[in-house]
C-alpha cells in the first residue's frame, strides 16, 4: 500500500515536467512584414549581406546555401530592379497550400522614375530555423512598369 502513493507522486511529477512551446502570435504575425521592410531598406543601401540573410527558402538563407560570388551577383541584380524612393505595405495574407507556413505581402512601390508599382508581391516562408525569409518577389510587375 505504501508504494501506491509513491507511484502517484512520480506520475504527477512527470506530467509537471513536460515542456510546452508557446508561440507569441503577435510577434509571428508581424515578423513577415518586418522582414520585407528590412529587405527593402537593405536594397536601398545596397547591403547585399543583409539581403542574402533575409532571402531564402525553407532550408535557410540564400547566403548560407550558395557561394559568396553567386550570392552577391544575385542580390546585386535584385538591387538594380528593386531600388525605390518609397514603399508602403498594403496587405498580408496566408498562402494556401504551401508546403511550409507562408505569407504574401503586398507592397506598393514608388520607383525612382516616379512610377508607382502597385501590389508587388513578396512571398515569405517560415524556414526550418524558425525565421521568416523572403522566398519569392514579383519583380515582373516592376520590370514591366519601367
Amino acid at each position: 500500500m505504501k508504494r501506491l502513493p509513491i507511484w502517484l507522486l512520480l506520475l504527477t511529477s512527470v506530467g509537471a515536467c513536460a515542456t510546452r512551446t508557446v508561440v507569441d502570435q503577435s510577434q509571428s504575425q508581424v515578423a513577415p512584414a518586418l522582414v520585407v521592410e528590412r529587405f527593402l531598406q537593405a536594397v536601398n543601401t545596397r547591403n547585399l549581406e543583409t539581403m542574402s540573410r533575409l532571402f531564402g527558402n525553407e532550408d535557410g538563407p540564400f547566403g548560407d546555401q550558395r557561394g559568396r560570388q553567386e550570392t552577391e551577383l544575385r542580390m546585386d541584380m535584385l538591387v538594380e530592379i528593386l531600388v525605390h524612393d518609397d514603399y508602403r505595405i498594403m496587405s498580408e495574407r496566408r498562402v494556401a497550400g504551401a508546403s511550409a507556413p507562408s505569407n504574401r505581402i503586398s507592397v506598393d512601390m514608388l520607383m525612382p522614375n516616379g512610377v508607382t508599382v502597385r501590389d508587388v508581391g513578396f512571398t515569405v516562408v517560415l524556414a526550418s530555423s524558425n525565421r521568416w525569409l523572403i522566398t519569392l518577389i514579383d519583380v515582373e510587375k516592376i520590370t514591366k512598369a519601367a
